[in-house]
């Protein structure tokens, strides 16, 4: 048991962790994880694996062992089941801890120093955002990457440092810092770092020279030095640990007031002190805040994760100097951060939970209704935003998950966030599937979700009996009402015409368009001929060769403002499909107006 008494000290902080953080083990899938999980839907073959890990995504990021990877396997191996993700994440956590006390240690010689510093990291309310919401993840693996970097360096082992840093940019961009603070530390090794601001700097052109850039006024570059400051002051605030401009506690007052004393305390001690360690931490802060200080428009909890290690090293070389100055401090430190740190636990919580509802819903609807598209009615603004806005539907194996019409009407306008009409089946098409029988609709504002279909059906009937889609995809069965005779059913992307078939289109529109195919095997190589007409008037002829079967047609104008079109399509030579010999004209896609 030597061992134990030896380094026993090094587990306290994840023990503590592990109390305060509990629950999160719970906590499922919300918000980006969605978007995450479902890149493996676009991997099939190693080229567009390596796009999935590879390329640039979410404001241009480029993170592949922290946004990709992780996510990629745990959809692989474990589907929507979110446990053994949370258990990976707060694994490395803990690894953090144990990493982070035992470089404070070396630093210092003082095991209360290494504790005081871990456990001020652990109780810091920042971590509560990636421990409960995966898309963060990257804030905790992170760190691991940068500490053993630190720890190599400490022990003199080059390999080490470099294989370290250069995995900290396949996890976070923000690892252009780690130079920095190894030339801080350590400046009598001043000549070995300049490789590594090389390597930073290459990357950091690199990354903005492959990286799309991003218009959205969130991310939005300001090097100006009043922002910069501005923004380092709100970080200053949040940064201890009691406070986020979000917060509904009505407490947060006070424990901002008492964790400002213990802000005052630490600073009293520092000047007291004049110890580099102190100044150090301090350092630590800011310099892993420097790129964020660039976005005054994205001010957010999780950026402080890793500085917040820097003002538990503060805090632990503080209270080991002087003990009785930073009781208060920290009592006030530990109070604030850990009730922030619920709250937002808590938030989490709620909002995965909807997220799990909604979704394990859907999934329980497809199971009752296969092959059936799926509407959702009563979606909130908060749904919306949270879950439906990246599609957590397309992990659902069958799924075809739409909103009813008139959902977006419920829905707050976030324009830089996602388009809400994307999401939301037109009337027309609701018209066609719920009549066909081929829609089921569910109202997703209680838990179970509820089967409301009888109720869409009547207002399919009377309210959107008018609708006419002026676009119609053959292959899809939502707009089979609109279908005249001379039609087959649908086949694998396309619906077969007979060589007279008839439709009708909604409008307005100027141009009439189509999608078409010609079968390879098909005893006709030459031309088809394909005439349209509006109630017996000619509206144009069209040669469609084998290698080229779309086109487009202008309309008379006297047809622009027309609120349909009853068309008849002709297809000349016909010809018979074996082995059943049916007469067939033309193989369409989509036929709309514009």
């Amino acid at each position: 048991m030597s061992w134990l008494r030896r380094w026993g000290w090094l587990g306290i902080a994840p023990l503590v962790c592990l109390l305060v953080y509990r629950q999160s083990f719970v906590v499922w899938f919300a918000r980006d994880d969605f978007a995450w999980l479902g890149i493996s839907a676009e991997i099939v073959d190693f080229p567009s694996l390596l796009g999935a890990l590879f390329g640039p995504r979410a404001q241009g990021t480029i993170r592949p062992l922290s946004d990709r990877l992780p996510f990629l396997l745990s959809y692989t191996w474990f589907g929507l089941e979110a446990k053994p993700l949370r258990i990976a994440i707060f694994v490395a956590q803990c690894a953090n801890l144990i990493l982070f006390g035992r470089l404070v240690y070396l630093w210092t010689a003082s095991r209360a120093a290494a504790v005081v510093a871990a456990l001020c990291w652990t109780l810091h309310s920042s971590l509560a955002q990636p421990l409960t919401w995966a898309s963060a993840m990257n804030q905790i693996l992170w760190p691991g990457c940068l500490l053993s970097a630190l720890l190599c360096r400490h022990a003199g082992r080059r390999v080490g440092e470099w294989v370290f840093f250069l995995l900290g940019f396949g996890v976070l961009e923000l690892n252009v810092v780690y130079p920095v603070l190894a030339l801080l530390r350590y400046p009598e090794r001043w000549r070995s770092t300049v490789p590594l601001f090389a390597v930073s700097a290459v990357y950091a052109l690199g990354n903005r020279w492959i990286a799309p850039g991003n218009s959205s006024a969130v991310y939005a570059l300001n090097a100006h030095p009043l922002s910069i400051l501005h923004t380092l002051g709100q970080y200053g605030l949040m940064s201890m640990g009691s406070y986020v401009p979000w917060s509904v506690n009505p407490h947060t007052p006070y424990l901002l007031g008492a964790t400002l004393l213990a802000l005052g305390g630490l600073v009293v001690v520092s000047l007291w002190e004049r110890d580099r360690l102190l100044l150090f931490g301090g350092a630590w802060f800011v310099v892993c805040l420097g790129p964020v200080l660039l976005l005054p428009g994205h001010i957010t909890d999780y950026y402080l994760v890793v500085p917040a290690a820097g003002l538990g090293l503060a805090f632990g070389v503080a209270t080991v100097r002087r003990p009785w100055v930073m009781v208060l401090p920290l009592a006030a430190y530990s109070a604030g951060s850990y009730l922030l740190g619920q709250e937002i636990l808590h938030y989490n919580r709620r909002q995965a939970e909807a997220a799990r509802v909604l979704v394990r819903g859907v999934e329980q609807a497809v199971a009752l209704h296969p092959g059936k598209t799926i509407l959702l009615a009563g979606i909130s603004s908060d749904q919306f935003w949270n879950i439906v806005v990246d599609d957590p539907f397309r992990l659902i194996p069958g799924a075809r998950v739409y909103l009813v019409p008139g959902s977006e009407e419920n829905i707050d306008s976030h324009p830089e966030l996602g388009d809400r009409s994307r999401h939301v089946l037109p009337r027309p098409q609701a018209r066609g599937a719920l009549l066909a029988g081929e829609a089921i609709v569910y109202a997703a504002g209680g838990k179970p979700l509820r089967n409301i279909t009888r109720s869409y059906r009547e207002k399919a009937t009377i309210e959107w009996a008018r609708d006419l889609a002026p676009v119609v995809e053959l292959r899809q069965p939502f707009l089979a009402g609109q279908l005249g005779k001379g039609w087959e059913p649908i086949e694998q992307g396309f619906r077969w015409m007979h060589p007279r078939a008839e439709m009708t289109l909604g409008g307005p529109g100027k141009t009439l368009f189509f999608e078409c195919f010609r079968a390879d095997a098909e005893p006709r190589p030459g031309p088809v001929t394909l005439t349209i007409r509006h109630e017996g008037k000619l509206l144009g002829e069209l040669a469609l060769p084998r290698d080229r079967c779309q086109g487009e047609l202008t309309l008379p104008e006297e047809y622009w403002t027309a609120p349909e079109l009853r068309l008849e399509l002709t297809a000349s030579p016909a010809f018979k499909l074996p082995p059943d010999n049916r007469e067939l004209g033309l193989a369409f896609g989509t036929i709309g107006r514009k």
